[in-house]
């Protein structure tokens, strides 16, 4: 009983119909995930030939827009599939201040949520910046700059996320270690909880 008890816990088995219809959804969160997954192998895939470093990012993305095969097509489909979930995710935001779902007992899954948007707005700025021509550089430069105006603890937030109050290289691998490693591993388990969440706060609304 104990276990059972533990499985219903982890995966509750009920969702009111109305919360999953896809005239009250629309689908975004779904859509969202699914494009996730197509920047999570798209992403592989570049990984596979970017190096982190002035020359080498140069090098790269000529590489995949001219010489690898299919490789423009990659990073298109990295690139659009990148944009159209942050869309997706922010239509999902107005739908749910639309509907007022963010009220309990949704309040947690609502923070996750905000904290899922964010997440995926710093991997589009961080995949942004791996290109790293005068356009992207010039903006790195300006969210040091940012940074560094936070309160009490603007140096030491410019030291740890981009190596200093200048944008070297060293700036550059934090941002490709963010958006290739730390951000997506991040996203993916706020997108379980969030998922796991829904379930569990439509049992909760029920029993209210």
């Amino acid at each position: 009983m104990k276990f059972d008890k533990f499985i219903e816990h982890i995966h509750p088995t009920k969702i009111p119909a109305d919360r999953i219809h896809i005239s009250s959804t629309f689908c975004l969160g779904g859509a969202a995930f699914f494009l996730f997954l197509i920047l999570g192998v798209t992403g592989l895939l570049l990984a596979v030939y970017y190096l982190p470093s002035a020359e080498g990012s140069r090098a790269a993305l000529h590489d995949l827009t001219y010489v690898i095969p299919f490789g423009w097509l990659i990073r298109s489909l990295h690139f659009w599939a990148g944009q159209l979930m942050l869309v997706a995710l922010l239509l999902h935001t107005i739908r749910v201040v639309a509907t007022r779902a963010y009220l309990p007992p949704r309040q947690v899954n609502w923070l996750i949520g905000l904290a899922l948007l964010l997440t995926t707005v710093g991997l589009d700025f961080s995949g942004y910046v791996l290109r790293w021509d005068s356009q992207t550089f010039w903006a790195a430069q300006v969210m040091s700059h940012l940074l560094g105006l936070v309160p009490l603890c603007g140096r030491e937030l410019q030291q740890i996320l981009l190596g200093g109050p200048q944008i070297t290289e060293s700036g550059l691998l934090r941002f490709y270690a963010f958006h290739c490693l730390f951000g997506p591993v991040l996203c993916l388990g706020l997108i379980m909880y969030h998922f796991w969440r829904v379930r569990r706060d439509g049992k909760l609304s029920q029993s209210l």
